[in-house]
């Protein structure tokens, strides 16, 4: 009897695996679930801002500037910093907060993403990409394009709540190196 208990429970816990893995992302209209832009089938955000007259120089140091005072976790670094180049990469951290409902848990997510910015002929390319899920308890990331989830409605709010953060950074990033304020 507890052998066949114990080979359905196993039978059960790799059904249950192979359901969490083969949870294939649901592109609509280019869009991971129909809310995160999807590229190259990588989530990405990107903009591209003229700033008029402002030399290359003056760009690369606002944007650093920027970047240095907008991250503070102790995991966000900068892994490029060129100012010959105009080039800034670095690696931050989002987090969304869902508070608790009746048709939801709740929960806070620590997404982790990389960004770049490239300062040139007067304008900058922002990109965000490489999304992953810091999930507490796991050593490893998840990517957010495979990322699953029990509840299709909590994914949803997660994405719409990650998506308006992320579209929020590169909102700010933009008033605050094309409008840049002197002292």
């Amino acid at each position: 009897m507890n052998r066949v208990f114990l080979a359905a429970l196993l039978a059960n816990l790799f059904i249950i695996g192979a359901v969490r893995a083969d949870c294939p992302p649901t592109l609509m209209n280019g869009k991971l679930h129909g809310i995160l832009p999807v590229t190259n089938q990588m989530v990405t955000y990107t903009d591209v801002v003229d700033c008029g007259t402002v030399s290359q120089a003056d760009l690369f140091r606002r944007t650093r500037l920027w970047l240095t005072q907008s991250f503070h976790s102790s995991n966000d670094t900068f892994t490029l910093s060129d100012k010959e180049t105009g080039d800034l990469v670095g690696r931050f951290t989002q987090v969304v907060t869902l508070p608790r409902s009746e048709s939801s848990a709740g929960g806070v997510y620590t997404f982790r993403y990389s960004i770049s910015v490239e300062c040139s002929n007067r304008k900058y390319r922002a990109t965000i990409t490489q999304i992953t899920l810091e999930e507490t308890g796991s050593t490893r990331p998840s990517p957010i394009e495979t990322y699953c989830q029990k509840n299709e409605k909590d994914l949803q709010v997660i994405y719409s709540e990650l998506d308006k953060q992320l579209k929020n950074t590169l909102a700010a990033l933009q008033e605050n190196v094309k409008n840049y304020k002197a002292f």
